[in-house]
């Protein structure tokens, strides 16, 4: 069987202008990695112009392969010096490579050519709030208002390149004018989003993207994005519930992900893993590794499993999920979230010694994780250390913070673990009086207190 790029090159040769009409559908249907392949065999075979150059430097743009996107756009721009696009979109490579003066140039060589296209306006005025020159991004905005349709968006973008450069309270000035004259919901909640993730404030990002969800319920890169706003506060479950809505992962390593709304793509986890360029060619340039997420779906899923039915093999398979999920991302929040998972499960099963290993473990790396504090506690009761559990029973209810996402997924929940705890602390002070001032001093220290 001929591999797929002697078959293009076969077709090129003779049925040149076909290949370029499979390019174009494939570019048109934003199948980025099939347009690069047929616009690559149709230069190859000799044929080619500079909309083709510009439209497979787009196609690797979104591949996140910026050396060859850059090349291929300035072929373009060397068969045609007044091809506007070229230099939007060169432009914009070099912006995302951190090139931001050459980006500037050359989105106002666009605006020479071609002084009607909002979009160079708009790019330009972003680039130029990256750059910390608001004066003159807020003239390339008032440009754009007069010539563009999408009120407001530009002042989105400046808003996206302020936040993105950890300047929130400039940011937060420009989404108040795109509000005020009109922008787009989903653009407004997508930015303020970003906005309130650069503050901190993760409740409130989180309450912008589950909006901005109810505005796009079939855009995959909406999930995706709260699906990560979960992982890195470590709220897997959450998380894991999330990506279930565009992602599903088979036994044997089969990774399906939607890439519109009844559109999906199949890709191996095994590519997923070898580097980033699978996952572009899935979801674009989103902030997202879809290996990892590939990784939690399974792990969830037998997490799942064994708590409906335990048995060695279900506990055995997920201790071994969980430890490849850790092998890829290893921050805390994971830590703290798969620790508890894995430690519960041991747990329940008897396994004290392994449990409170896992759990003190999962308890140090993030101490936010509140259930990993309460099955400490539980693991160490059950082992006879009452006056060793009773600090973690009380950490498992120290409130959650007014800019940390409320997990509501814990079980056992706050109630009934406060009266686990009270009742610990009348088994080893025999009394329950005093419970309330004892639980005050653990919350507000950070070490043991007896």
């Amino acid at each position: 069987m001929l591999g797929p790029w002697i078959g293009l090159l076969l077709l090129a040769a003779g049925q040149g202008s076909e290949l370029e009409r499979q390019a174009y559908r494939a570019y048109q249907a934003r199948d980025w990695a099939r347009a690069a392949r047929y616009y690559q065999a149709f230069h190859a075979a000799g044929a080619g112009s500079a909309s083709s150059y510009d439209q497979l430097g787009v196609a690797l743009t979104n591949l996140g392969e910026w050396g060859r996107a850059e090349a291929a756009l300035q072929k373009a721009i060397a068969l045609d010096a007044g091809h506007r696009w070229a230099y939007n979109h060169l432009g914009w490579v070099h912006r995302q490579q951190g090139r931001l003066e050459r980006a500037v140039e050359l989105f106002e060589r666009q605006i020479s050519i071609s002084p009607r296209d909002p979009y160079a306006y708009r790019n330009l005025a972003g680039t130029l709030a990256a750059l910390d020159r608001l004066e003159e991004a807020e003239k390339a905005a008032e440009d754009h208002e007069q010539r563009g349709y999408e009120r407001g968006a530009v002042y989105i973008d400046i808003a996206c390149a302020l936040n993105a450069g950890q300047r929130p309270e400039q940011a937060l000035r420009f989404l108040r004018r795109a509000e005020a004259v009109g922008v787009e919901r989903g653009l407004l909640a997508q930015e303020s989003g970003h906005y309130f993730l650069a503050c901190g404030d993760f409740r409130q990002a989180e309450r912008e993207y589950r909006k901005l969800r109810e505005y796009a319920p079939y855009e995959p890169g909406v999930a995706l994005r709260l699906a990560m706003l979960y992982w890195k506060t470590g709220n897997l479950e959450k998380s894991a519930e999330t990506l279930a809505g565009v992602l599903t992962v088979t036994e044997d390593g089969q990774v399906r992900i939607r890439t519109s709304a009844g559109a999906w793509k199949a890709v191996s986890l095994a590519e997923l893993r070898r580097g980033p360029a699978a996952a572009a060619a899935a979801v674009g340039d989103l902030p997202v590794d879809l290996a990892a997420a590939a990784l939690l779906i399974r792990v969830d899923g037998y997490r799942r499993r064994h708590a409906e039915s335990p048995s060695p093999a279900r506990l055995a398979k997920l201790r071994s999920a969980a430890a490849e999920l850790l092998a890829r991302d290893s921050s805390p929040q994971v830590q703290g979230s798969l620790g508890a998972w894995v430690g519960g499960a041991l747990l329940e099963a008897g396994r004290l010694p392994e449990a409170i290993q896992e759990l003190e473990r999962a308890y140090a790396a993030y101490p936010q994780r509140r259930l990993a504090a309460y099955l400490l506690g539980s693991a160490l009761d059950r082992s006879g250390r009452l006056d060793q559990a009773l600090p973690h029973y009380v950490r498992s209810l120290k409130p959650v913070a007014g800019t940390a996402i409320d997990c509501g997924c814990e079980e056992p929940d706050l109630a009934a673990r406060e009266k686990t705890a009270r009742s610990a602390y009348a088994r080893l002070r025999g009394e329950e009086s005093g419970f309330n001032a004892y639980r005050d001093s653990i919350q507000m220290s950070r070490g043991h207190v007896p």
